[in-house]
């Protein structure tokens, strides 16, 4: 039997799970700010998982991964989550897939850390819908980050959902704080706000260059030059990856229905030909190939 408290001191320890290099880049922030964390590679999906502690046993001995996926953060893995078991103050989902595909991950991390503030990324799903599916809904806060901005943006959405106690709202934001970004508490909403406008602007643009209305270069200047963006909104893309401002507009589109969401075929297409963006060499930009 397990006995689950959180450390004395105030000083976090988070697990990080989700796209490895959505952690990695992650990781690289907490480990510049000092901040104690380990990594939980994505567990498989279970067919009707029972919470009870001798299934997520069962569950935790049947896990694989691969540490040298997270390069220099390999030493950061662990496979086996009851080692570390009630420690973890803040458990942080970076997913980029829908919810049915990081399910079995937040309810096993959560089983284990009962008492832990449970923070996931809102780019598909409410914080709402994801705490309800993963029986953390009075811990569980959204938030709006997504590949490359974390690492240059200074602000920061987050949401609580309908469910949340307002100790885990305020643990969240003291925890994005003490990383140096401005917190903004908005609505529970698919998106948030800053990732849910710029998708809905990516898209708009898509559809420009699909239309033949002006090549991406001149979208990218129109946009820095004329409304003083520090960065044009396809290259933005491609930084930030073509697939993952295709699952947020998916999830609007789901949400709300509204034909200004429906993602432009383009960006599928781009998808589809695995054409990312900076990280496969190509997207609405053409790159030199990573060695």
């Amino acid at each position: 039997m397990h006995v689950y408290t959180l450390p004395g001191s105030s000083k976090y320890n988070v697990l990080l799970t989700g796209e490895s290099d959505f952690v990695m880049e992650f990781a690289s922030i907490l480990e510049s700010k000092g901040i104690t964390f380990s990594i939980l590679p994505p567990m498989d999906e279970l067919d009707e998982l029972d919470m009870e502690l001798d299934i997520v046993e069962q569950a935790m001995g049947e896990a694989s991964f691969d540490a040298d996926e997270y390069g220099k953060f390999a030493d950061k893995v662990i496979g086996d989550i009851r080692d570390n078991a009630g420690t973890f103050t803040h458990l942080i989902d970076l997913s980029i897939e829908m919810l049915m595909d990081r399910k079995t991950t937040l309810e096993v991390a959560g089983v284990v850390n009962p008492l832990a503030t449970v923070i996931v990324t809102s780019l598909a799903n409410t914080a709402t819908e994801i705490g309800v599916m993963t029986g953390t809904a009075s811990r569980i806060v959204g938030i709006g980050l997504a590949p490359s901005v974390m690492s240059s943006s200074t602000r920061i959405d987050l949401a609580g959902g309908l469910n949340t106690r307002p100790e885990h709202v305020e643990m969240a934001r003291a925890f994005f704080e003490s990383l140096g970004y401005g917190v903004d508490v908005v609505e529970d909403r698919v998106g948030l706000v800053q990732m849910r406008i710029l998708a809905t602007l990516v898209n708009e643009a898509a559809f420009a260059v699909m239309e033949g209305v002006a090549s991406p270069a001149d979208i990218d200047n129109a946009m820095k030059l004329g409304v003083n963006y520090p960065k044009g909104l396809l290259e933005w893309t491609d930084e930030i990856g073509i697939s993952v401002i295709t699952v947020i507009l998916d999830g609007l589109y789901r949400e709300y229905g509204q034909e200004r969401y429906r993602p432009c075929v383009l960006l599928k297409q781009y998808v589809r030909a695995g054409w990312e963006g900076r990280a496969s060499g190509k997207g609405f930009y053409t790159y030199e190939k990573r060695k």
